[in-house]
């Protein structure tokens, strides 16, 4: 490290690893060098590395020495390294197992990964491998990455096909699916259905009231908040109606 009067410092990397210190410093061997502001510190008597402001993809390395602080920021490619691995990893014992394709999709669906290779592995846990299986998960995982791809029509195919296999949990939780992507009319598409097959659950009509409220349509909302309040529901899901209709001015 070269460090300078006004606040800066410039960190040289070398592909010598075994030279000590600078005594035996050669610039023919530099690997990269980077400028940086340093900072000053309470005292610090030994020679300390932390690493701070971590997150997802990068951390700040900081070296601490007596009363100056010398940060160097670190990034690191986590989404291709990820992915790169998982290749290697579904050509090996993993790959037999449908979840390791499905867990490999999800990882590239929700980390910015090749979608095109995303789609490929799900595809692998729906058909044509010994492993494969269609299930409402797998229809749902792929239906996520059609939609992501800008592919409407055949996302809402397969989101249709995923509904018609899906128990009360997962319908339910496909309707705040779309809520969520703000596809409001496929949300309530499958929080009616979810009434239609369960209409003695009082969250099924508590979820229907979601839909309902989000959408604006407070008529219908109240109506099936006051529904899931007659079922006799569960205290949570008395909670959210008794809440959602105080929003609403009923209670």
């Amino acid at each position: 490290m070269i460090i300078y009067e006004d606040e800066k410092a410039t960190v040289v990397f070398s592909n010598n690893s075994t030279s000590w210190g600078s005594f035996f410093y050669e610039a023919s061997e530099d690997a990269l060098r980077v400028d940086v502001t340093t900072h000053s510190i309470p005292h610090t008597e030994l020679l300390t590395f932390d690493f701070i402001d971590v997150d997802a993809t990068s951390t700040t390395a900081a070296l601490n020495w007596e009363k100056k602080q010398i940060p160097f920021k670190i990034e690191v490619d986590v989404t291709n390294i990820v992915m790169a691995d998982i290749k290697n990893k579904l050509k090996s014992q993993l790959g037999f197992n449908r979840q390791t394709w499905e867990n490999a999709a999800r990882f590239a669906l929700n980390n910015g990964g090749d979608l095109e290779v995303a789609l490929v592995w799900v595809n692998n846990t729906i058909e044509g491998q010994f492993y494969s299986q269609k299930t409402f998960n797998n229809l749902a995982l792929k239906g996520q990455i059609l939609n992501k791809q800008g592919k409407k029509e055949a996302y809402a195919k397969l989101m249709d096909e995923a509904s018609a296999m899906a128990n009360m949990n997962q319908l339910n939780n496909l309707g705040y699916q779309m809520l969520g992507a703000k596809d409001y009319d496929l949300a309530l598409k499958y929080f009616k259905q979810n009434v239609a097959n369960n209409p003695e659950n009082a969250n099924v009509h508590d979820s229907l009231g979601e839909g309902y409220k989000t959408i604006g349509d407070n008529k219908n909302a109240i109506k099936s908040f006051k529904k899931s309040l007659s079922l006799n529901p569960p205290a949570n899901v008395k909670a959210n109606s008794e809440k959602l209709l105080k929003e609403l001015g009923v209670l």
